[in-house]
């Protein structure tokens, strides 16, 4: 019997192993694709459902879930990656902001080698300009005392992240619900002027003022709208003249641009308080309902969703030429908000870099972070931009898929506007008009006689 009992132990025990056996060979040993997970990280709380409808297109095309946890404020979030790049614990995947040389390049992934032209050429044109290391950067850099050692390390033509999503100014938001109780239909205005009009009905049937910005930053009008309205008046080798010192404010060619603030001044279509209400005061006074318009960029779409405006309740649309403008409609060159990063630690590196080319660069996958995010993806839709969001198809819409006007503009600009100081008199003197205690000519005649007087003494 003891030898029976032996041998049915021992039968057991082989079929034990043959059945282990067999379950090691049908997984292969290895861990299931299907059941793999990737973590990722942001601090944009707005962008969290946008990405979680584009992983959840990723998980049904390959198995692979993202697993999304996000950190806020921005300075929280910076200690946060810090913190964990120094302990070697990043996620797969990281959410930045688009810059080059941002002391993030030790711990993440350089894409140089891994990304083919197909994919870098289906973002906007000018999506990866503040991601990839430029000569300028670099001999900066070089020169420069306070630079950090991973910045002298960077090369040109380096990048450590893909364009997620774009953004710009000069994007003005209107309250439906205002505009057809004051019996008007919520389009976009073809004319700087058909837009005071609708200003005025507004506050004439509703009482509501029309226009709230953040006023308290004296140069924010300048820099959102008023070089709009002054490109497409003179085009932009005429707002590069005035840059330049070539021409005058004074002049019958740019006075206008300084009588369309004049304007909303003296007609009282500004809201009350306006010179004490910043960026964030601004739109939370749109938001209430307190004025009719709101002056903003791309990016303040998802900060009204988030004070509680439903997309239905707004219409969006840019900065509209003044009558007889050389340029009747505006577009401008988007800049890129945030990119994504792969953690050059991580365990799931391919799959992790498979996820990013997927969010930046399938278009279904950016429809559905755009509409779930409010926000204009990276890359060029196409026909597919019929798929956005209202909103968003008309904030695209006024993005220059090729460089464009300002672009022409942005050159002098970024070397004169700050250089020059009488464009910081402007700026002073805008706020005094619209305490209606100067003219638009007095406005210009100030901004004149100091570039004069500064050229005068070599300034």
């Amino acid at each position: 019997m003891k030898k029976r009992a032996g041998m049915i132990v021992t039968l057991l025990t082989v079929f034990s192993l043959i059945v282990s056996a067999c379950g090691d060979a049908q997984s292969g040993g290895t861990e299931p694709k299907a059941s793999k997970e990737l973590t990722m990280w942001t601090w944009k709380v707005a962008y969290t459902p946008g990405i979680e409808a584009a992983a959840k297109l990723y998980e049904e095309k390959t198995g692979i879930k993202v697993k999304l946890e996000t950190f806020t404020p921005d300075d929280t979030y910076r200690q946060k990656f810090q913190a964990a790049a120094n302990s070697k614990n990043l996620p797969d995947i990281v959410n930045w902001w688009a810059t080059a040389g941002d002391s993030i390049e030790n711990s993440v992934l350089e894409l140089s080698g891994e990304i083919d032209d197909d994919l870098l050429n289906s973002y906007y044109s000018a999506a990866m300009d503040p991601i990839i290391v430029t000569q300028s950067q670099v001999d900066s850099w070089k020169e420069d005392k306070n630079a950090t050692t991973i910045q002298k390390s960077l090369k040109t033509g380096q990048f450590y992240g893909l364009p997620l999503d774009i953004g710009g100014f000069f994007t003005f938001y209107g309250n439906k619900k205002l505009i057809e109780e004051a019996g008007l239909t919520a389009e976009a205005p073809k004319t700087w002027e058909e837009f005071v009009t609708m200003m005025e009905t507004v506050k004439e049937k509703t009482g509501t003022p029309g226009l709230v910005f953040g006023a308290k930053l004296p140069d924010l009008w300048e820099n959102w709208a008023g070089s709009a309205l002054s490109i497409m008046l003179n085009e932009p080798q005429g707002y590069i003249d005035l840059l330049e010192r070539k021409s005058k404010l004074s002049d019958p060619s740019n006075l206008p641009v300084v009588k369309a603030m004049e304007t909303l001044a003296n007609k009282d279509l500004l809201m009350p308080g306006i010179l004490s209400t910043d960026i964030d005061g601004a739109d939370q006074a749109f938001a209430a309902g307190k004025a009719a318009f709101d002056l903003g960029g791309s990016f303040t779409m998802s900060t009204l969703l988030a004070m509680g405006m439903s997309p239905d309740d707004i219409f969006t649309f840019p900065v509209p030429p003044l009558e007889g403008s050389k340029i009747n409609s505006w577009t401008t060159d988007p800049f890129t908000l945030t990119m994504l990063s792969v953690n050059k630690d991580s365990q799931n590196k391919a799959e992790a870099l498979d996820f990013i080319k997927f969010l930046t660069g399938d278009p279904d996958a950016a429809v559905a972070f755009a509409n779930a995010a409010y926000t204009v993806p990276a890359l060029n839709l196409g026909d597919r931009a019929n798929d956005l969001d209202p909103n968003l198809k008309s904030i695209s819409e006024a993005f220059a898929a090729e460089p464009g006007p300002y672009s022409q503009a942005s050159p002098a600009i970024n070397t004169y506007r700050g250089k020059h100081k009488e464009w910081e008199v402007y700026a002073q003197s805008m706020q005094s008009m619209i305490e209606k205690k100067m003219t638009a000519e007095q406005v210009a005649k100030k901004f004149d006689d100091t570039m004069e007087s500064l050229k005068a003494s070599g300034n």
